[in-house]
């Protein structure tokens, strides 16, 4: 039978044959590390076509984002007429891409709608307007008035009329007129969902007819030149009007150089995107509109606007249709923005009876709980180091970047994005590799890395890869070749990650106590981010960095902000439920807490959060 690689291969299997066969037979590029026995978890494919139900391996070495957008095990998979393979998926494709494939809606309601007239030219015995025309034509199809037409229509109406023998196509939001062209293009209506993260910002370009997804891409926020977080980019802005304007230019440039590249990608004008939606904490949603933010970071700790808004992409300089529709989801507070509210509604089984934690992991970390008497929201200081920075070798989730680590007395193995030799270590890799090191006893529970001379619960190898370093020690995970230096994790690595997964402990104890129940209590613990996509139950757990539950309780949602504006750009009643949940939501200010404070002193141990 044959079967597809792509993008333009087609092989011939044989009887009795895995895929994993057919593909090495035909020498075609596969991970085989455990030849085959479905034990190593590498030889990842995606299928696009005929997809099988995942196997136990399957089950056991792919998270539920994996599964979803297509990902099995080579070694696993008969070969079936008709399926369609894309190898070294791990390499080619940003994982905010992988993190969303798997998103479907139950309905599409984006407000936006495209409608095609016909009409009869103007006569002696129809002197209409060309205007008129086209709003009476265009009632007669919707049942709707129009009253208020722009300028931006009316320049262009006697044109677009006459250009294709009058027949063209009106663009609506509602029963605004947001754009009209010659002849028929209704099948063609896209939109674009935006995440400002404060490293790194994705835009997500959708159908919005079929709600298909067309395509991602992210690229790092080009404010990071200015701070790695939100703390340091208001102090940068504070200190001129000149230094607020070159915050807002480079987020935009980084959207508009997003926007450039999908366009190109998938062959559109940029006239087609005629909406748009856009989550981002609330530094990153006030330095996008100009808004100040000074007063963010100081007590009483004051927003300029929390509600949701509604916004042409010519008032904030974004390249898609100038009277295109710009919607952002609404703040909760100074530091819990529309990505927090965005979470929420992309992953709604925390709204669901009982109580739910949502923890949205990123430079920032926030804080959602909900009882089935209250829901209340929190952001904690949580800094930097799950993103990798502040760490030595610290580097975001790409090739070359150590993502899995397991130790033995033997030595240390790295898994490596990309399959090539190790460059640094991304969030996930960092939170396994110190509870590894934890488990291994490289580091005890209060997070110091062993003295070798006197580690004799060590093997030599794990002795021989603790050195000194600055001020304190360090543990090599893996050797550098040639000109590559050592990937190494040092004492101030792990008390950077120590303060981060601390601050998120004593946040997630202070709400508990706010609202008057136990950890124990928990329903689910569910979190969002990219990152928090791949990190392992059995890890967070072991350092404490989410409550002492069962795992069974504990679900990753990937991108789950990201998700939220493109259910809000795809279903407007999905935009209009995030200003319930703004009207509705308590905000918590955790600084000054005492009750915090607490708790975080207690919180810097690397144990289970009981």
């Amino acid at each position: 039978m044959e079967i597809k690689i792509l993008p333009n291969r087609v092989i011939q299997t044989e009887n009795n044959e895995t895929l994993m066969g057919a593909l090495i037979r035909h020498q075609l590029p596969v991970e085989n590390v455990c030849n085959g026995q479905g034990t190593c978890g590498k030889c990842k494919v995606r299928m696009l076509g005929n997809l099988p139900e995942p196997s136990v391996q399957d089950l056991k070495h792919l998270n539920e984002v994996e599964i979803q957008a297509g990902f099995r095990l080579a070694c696993t998979v008969v070969p079936e007429e008709g399926m369609v393979i894309e190898l070294n998926f791990v390499e080619s494709q940003d994982r905010k891409e992988s993190a969303l494939l798997g998103l479907k809606l139950n309905a599409v309601d984006s407000r936006v709608e495209k409608i095609c007239l016909t009409m009869d030219k103007p006569s002696l015995q129809d002197e209409r307007g060309d205007w008129d025309r086209v709003v009476d034509a265009l009632s007669a199809v919707t049942g709707r008035s129009y009253t208020y037409p722009s300028l931006h229509v009316l320049r262009k109406v006697s044109e677009v009329l006459r250009s294709e023998k009058y027949v063209l196509t009106v663009t609506l939001f509602e029963n605004e007129i947001l754009e009209i062209e010659p002849g028929d293009t209704s099948k063609r209506l896209y939109g674009v969902a935006v995440d400002i993260g404060t490293t790194s910002v994705g835009v997500a370009l959708y159908d919005l007819i079929t709600g298909n997804l067309m395509k991602v891409v992210s690229i790092e926020n080009e404010q990071t030149a200015y701070g790695a977080d939100v703390i340091s980019r208001i102090s940068f802005a504070k200190e001129s009007k000149e230094n607020a304007l070159a915050l807002q230019s480079a987020v935009k440039r980084t959207i508009n150089h997003l926007l450039k590249e999908i366009k190109s990608k998938v062959a559109i004008h940029k006239d087609e995107i005629v909406k748009m939606a856009i989550v981002g904490n609330t530094t990153m949603h006030h330095l996008l509109l100009g808004l100040e933010v000074s007063h963010l970071a100081v007590s009483p700790f004051v927003s300029v606007c929390n509600r949701p808004l509604d916004l042409t992409a010519h008032e904030l300089g974004l390249e898609i249709n100038p009277r295109g529709k710009i919607f952002l989801l609404p703040n909760i507070g100074s530091f819990v923005g529309g990505d927090t509210v965005g979470a929420i509604v992309g992953a709604p089984e925390v709204l669901e009876r009982g109580n739910h934690l949502l923890i949205d992991l990123g430079t920032n970390c926030e804080l959602f709980l909900k009882t089935d008497k209250i829901m209340m929201a929190c952001s904690t200081a949580a800094g930097p180091a799950f993103e990798g920075a502040g760490i030595a070798y610290g580097m975001r989730a790409k090739q070359g970047a150590i993502e899995g680590v397991s130790i033995t007395e033997s030595g240390v193995h790295c898994e490596v994005i990309g399959g090539q030799e190790p460059i640094g270590i991304c969030g996930s890799g960092l939170i396994e590799a110190i509870d590894e090191m934890k488990r291994a006893g490289v580091i005890n529970k209060q997070g110091k890395i062993a003295v070798p001379e006197t580690a004799d619960n060590l093997s030599e190898e794990l002795r021989n890869r603790i050195r000194p370093a600055e001020k304190a020690r360090e543990f090599i995970l893996a050797y550098g070749t040639g000109q590559r230096s050592d990937v190494t994790i040092s004492q101030k690595d792990v008390g950077e990650l120590q303060l981060a997964k601390g601050a998120v402990c004593a946040g997630i104890k202070t709400l508990v106590e706010m609202a008057g129940i136990s950890v124990a209590d928990l329903d689910s613990v569910i979190l969002s981010g990219t990152f928090a996509t791949y990190l392992k139950a059995k890890n967070i757990l072991s350092i404490g960095l989410v409550p002492d539950i069962p795992p069974e309780k504990i679900k990753m949602v990937g991108n789950a902000a990201h998700v939220g504006a493109i259910r809000t750009l795809l279903n407007h009643e999905e935009m209009m439920m995030t200003e319930e949940l703004y009207k509705k939501i308590g905000h918590i200010e955790l600084g000054g807490s005492a009750t915090f404070s607490n708790y975080f002193m207690n919180s810097l141990y690397l144990e289970k959060l009981s």
